[in-house]
């Protein structure tokens, strides 16, 4: 029986084999057919060896994905096997919507919290708050749930119901709820505001399938509050769907030009996205900020603006992933992403960065690598050479490079980024007591980010509360990071207040990336008249 099994997973793997050969081994040419055959059946006889005389039983299915892994890793650092259990959860973070309450959650000290329910889902619709705690489920109690537990009681189909009770901070007893099931969008648009009377700002966490509508609706709501220049946060966009990164583009080009284009192995693969709708939005300057983390559409975005000269690009250079996967279900209900072409800005740079040293010093390269401007000048004269359509410099070389570097540079102490990663979410739970104290002082964020002060009494007050929940708290450290962790405070309490989109204006308020860019709208401006 287990022989059985074994061949049956070696041949999946000639079946993973088999595709990336594009479906026709005796297309490839004579010697590349005859090695590829040759390494399967030595990937048989190493099966069968193992299978008949390893010293314990061995796990096949591990085994087995262990080997689709280490194939598609000696690919490139994207091409990647996806187990059946996750590729739903995967899918999902880009399709858009799921079927359950909408609540962003955390389990701290046992409790279920929640952090914020979705806009417009069920919870929210019922009067759910940031900081209810949801103490039972359909009349158990729900101490201690795991994220997974959570997540297989409150979701489930359209139209079900669940009954929770929930402990809201300032109440004796608990509150009861039916909370009746529907379509939760997930949102990738996270933030749509105005930062002062002219100057919209648009935050895209992601490019899933409503990107390009949720951006229009944004992009409407700010021009109707009299925005006429725009902010495009792009930062740690880890990206998504190409054609949704062309439609945002495309709302800003006013002219028929290229927005991106693939070249892939042979003609079928290669493709050219035009702009299509002689822009539909007034030309406002605009201002795109990346950073390392921003890859794959939202470099996409940032290259076709910096190229057609349409937006100034700020911040930090980008991820450098330019490679166009293709995604095929398989058999068992697991996926299957493969490279079948690169990305180019309109100038022709190919946005991948290098990745022949392998995956482990891909991504060591990305953390390692400086964005001091100095270095950054230096690095230049390596780079091969671009121009946009206006005639400007840019670079290649992977990644976009921004027109004008702003580095993040924090330089965080060791204890704040403790108290930032603590799984109690420890500036969440002194934010909650904080927001009982200021519900009502504030008519809205605006004076909530003019009037709140947090000096040194209020440092001393967090320290104090710090060590009692059993941390060991410098206070010369608070000192050193206290505009910052202020701020994060602060955030905290405005969303708990408000919603989500006052706590990322408070957080702006100390954002050195945004208040530096904020400054730059005037090369902005220069670049609508060079088109």
């Amino acid at each position: 029986m287990k022989t059985k099994r074994t061949l049956i997973l070696a041949a999946v793997l000639v079946a993973v084999v088999f595709m990336l050969s594009g479906g026709h081994l005796r297309s490839q040419p004579a010697g590349r057919t005859d090695d590829l055959y040759r390494k399967i059946q030595t990937l048989n006889e190493i099966i069968n060896l193992v299978n008949e005389n390893y010293v314990d039983p061995v796990e096949w299915d591990t085994i087995m994905e262990g080997a689709f892994d280490g194939l598609l890793e000696r690919l490139d650092p994207h091409s990647n096997y996806i187990p059946k259990e996750r590729f739903e959860s995967i899918n999902e973070h880009f399709v858009g919507k799921f079927q359950g309450i909408g609540i962003e959650f955390d389990v701290i000290d046992g409790w279920i919290t929640v952090i914020a329910p979705v806009a417009g889902s069920p919870s929210e619709r019922v009067g759910l708050r940031p900081g209810d705690k949801i103490v039972e489920i359909d009349g158990k109690s729900a101490y201690k749930y795991t994220q997974e537990q959570v997540m297989q009681t409150l979701r489930g189909p359209k139209g079900t119901s669940v009954n929770i009770k929930v402990r809201r901070p300032g109440l004796e007893k608990p509150i009861a709820f039916t909370i009746v099931r529907d379509d939760i969008p997930i949102y990738s648009v996270l933030a749509a505001i105005m930062l002062d009377e002219k100057t919209g700002y648009i935050l895209i966490n992601r490019f899933s399938s409503t990107t390009g509508e949720e951006v229009e609706a944004a992009l409407e709501q700010l021009e109707s509050e009299g925005m006429t220049r725009l902010l495009l946060d792009l930062r740690n966009n880890s990206g998504g769907y190409l054609e949704q990164a062309v439609e945002v583009v495309d709302k800003f080009i006013a002219v028929e030009d290229t927005l991106v284009f693939t070249l892939g192995r042979g003609a079928r693969m290669d493709q050219v996205h035009l702009a299509r709708k002689a822009g539909t939005h007034p030309p406002y300057p605009i201002i795109a900020l990346i950073n390392r983390g921003s890859a794959s559409a939202s470099e996409i975005v940032a290259g076709a603006l910096q190229d057609l000269d349409r937006g100034l690009i700020v911040g930090e250079t980008s991820f450098g992933k330019g490679l166009v996967q293709r995604q095929w279900r398989l058999s068992d209900g697991s996926a299957l992403r493969v490279t079948v072409g690169r990305y180019y800005t309109p100038s022709g740079r190919l946005i991948q960065r290098p990745y022949g040293e392998g995956t482990d010093q891909y991504y060591h390269d990305l953390f390692a690598r400086s964005d001091d401007p100095r270095v950054l000048d230096s690095l230049l004269a390596t780079l091969p050479r671009y121009r946009t359509r206006a005639g400007r410099l840019v670079y290649g070389g992977g990644g976009i490079l921004p027109d004008e570097p702003i580095p993040w540079d924090l330089n965080l102490d060791d204890q704040t980024i403790r108290l930032l990663n603590n799984p109690d979410r420890l500036l969440f739970q002194y934010a909650e007591q904080l927001a009982m104290d200021l519900d009502g002082r504030y008519t809205d964020v605006e004076a909530f980010v003019d009037g709140m002060v947090m000096d040194k009494p209020e440092r001393d007050v967090l320290a104090d509360w710090l060590r009692a929940q059993g941390q060991e708290i410098k206070v010369e450290s608070l000192e050193a990071d206290w505009d910052f962790l202020s701020n994060r405070v602060a955030s905290e309490v405005a969303g708990l207040i408000w919603d989500r989109e006052a706590q990322i204006r408070v957080r702006l308020d100390r954002d050195k990336q945004v208040n530096e860019a904020l400054k730059l709208f005037g090369q902005a401006k220069d670049l609508l008249a060079l088109r």
